[in-house]
C-alpha cells in the first residue's frame, strides 16, 4: 500500500518501539548462539539512514534455516516478559509460513490481519534464508513450490490479497480462498517445508516465503557484520553494498512516493486501549 501518514509524532513512536523490539531479538539470539541478520527494508535502512527509512513501519530479521529452526524451538524461553513468538502452529488465524514475535498488550491491525481474523499486535518477521540447490534446474523447481505453498497459506485465510492484476484474478482468489478453508495449516506448511529441501546444497540462498526475488550468494550474508541501527547495535548481511545492490539496484535513490510501502494499520494500540490510527 502507498505511504499513508501517521498521525504527529506516531511513526516515530512505532519505530522506538520496533527498535527495542529488535535489541530484544539480538539479546535473545546472542543468548541462544544464533545467527541472524537484519533483512530488506531494515537492512536498507542501516545503510542508508542510520536507521529506519523514515516512513518504514515494520522490522525484518533472517536467519539460517539450522538457526531458524532453534529459534523456533528455544526462542520463547529466552524472551523478556512482555514479548512472544509466534507462528502458524501456536496462534490461529496465522496467513504466513514465518515467524513472528509480538510486543504483548500492543495492536498493530494492518488489513491482512483485519482479514484473516488474526488480533496482531506491533511485531516484527524472522524469516528462515535456505540454500537453493546447485543444479539450476532444481533450483528452479524449489523456488515454484516455495512460491505455490506460500500463496496457497495465504489464500487459506485472505481471500483479497493485494495487487491482483484483474477481475478474473480476484474472483479465482475468492474461489482458492473457499477452498483451502477446509485444507489443514499443518498440510500446508509441511509441504512448503519439504520444498526447502535439497541433496547438493549451492552457493546461492533464498527466503522461501519470498521466492519470487532473487536469491544471494552466501557469502554475500555470511559472516554476518555488526552495524548501527537507531542507536543500537544488530547484525546485517556481509556484504551490505552487494545484497542491497542485487535486491534494490541502486538502493542510495530514494524512490518516489508513491512507492512508499507502509502497512497502514487500520487500529494501532500502543497499549493503553487509544487506537492512535483513527488519528489519521
Amino acid at each position: 500500500m502507498p505511504h499513508k501518514p501517521y498521525p504527529e509524532g506516531t511513526l516515530e513512536r512505532l519505530q522506538a518501539e520496533m527498535t527495542e523490539m529488535l535489541a530484544v531479538f539480538d539479546e535473545a539470539c546472542q543468548k541462544l548462539g544464533l545467527t541472524y541478520f537484519i533483512d530488506g527494508g531494515t537492512a536498507l535502512g542501516a545503510a542508508r539512514h542510520g536507521g529506519f527509512i523514515p516512513w518504514d513501519d515494520d522490522v525484518d530479521a533472517a536467519m539460517p534455516v539450522a538457526d531458524y529452526r532453534r529459534f523456533l524451538a528455544e526462542g520463547a524461553s529466552a524472551l523478556p516478559e512482555g514479548y512472544s513468538l509466534h507462528t502458524w502452529e501456536n496462534t490461529e488465524r496465522f496467513p504466513t509460513l514465518w515467524a513472528k514475535i509480538w510486543k504483548d498488550g500492543t495492536r498493530f491491525a494492518d488489513a491482512p490481519a483485519v482479514e484473516a481474523g488474526m488480533g496482531q499486535p506491533i511485531f516484527m518477521d524472522v524469516f528462515p534464508s535456505v540454500p537453493l540447490d546447485a543444479d539450476p534446474g532444481i533450483a528452479d523447481r524449489q523456488r515454484r513450490r516455495m512460491l505455490f505453498w506460500q500463496r496457497l497459506s495465504y489464500l487459506k485465510f485472505i481471500a483479497h490479497p493485494k495487487n491482483v492484476p484483474s477481475a478474473a484474478a480476484q474472483a479465482a482468489c475468492v474461489a482458492a480462498h473457499g477452498v483451502l478453508s477446509c485444507v489443514p495449516q499443518r498440510f500446508i506448511a509441511r509441504e512448503f517445508e519439504r520444498s526447502w529441501r535439497c541433496e547438493t546444497p549451492g552457493d546461492l540462498w533464498i527466503d522461501p516465503c519470498y521466492a519470487q526475488y532473487d536469491p544471494m550468494p552466501v557469502d554475500c550474508l555470511l559472516p554476518c557484520q555488526r552495524v548501527s541501527f537507531d542507536g543500537i547495535e544488530t547484525w546485517a548481511p556481509h556484504d551490505l553494498d552487494r545484497y542491497l545492490t542485487r535486491m534494490y539496484g541502486d538502493w542510495h535513490k530514494l524512490p518516489p512516493e508513491e512507492e512508499r510501502y507502509t502497512h497502514a494499520p487500520e487500529v494501532l494500540d500502543f497499549g493503553d486501549g487509544v487506537n492512535v490510527a483513527k488519528r489519521r
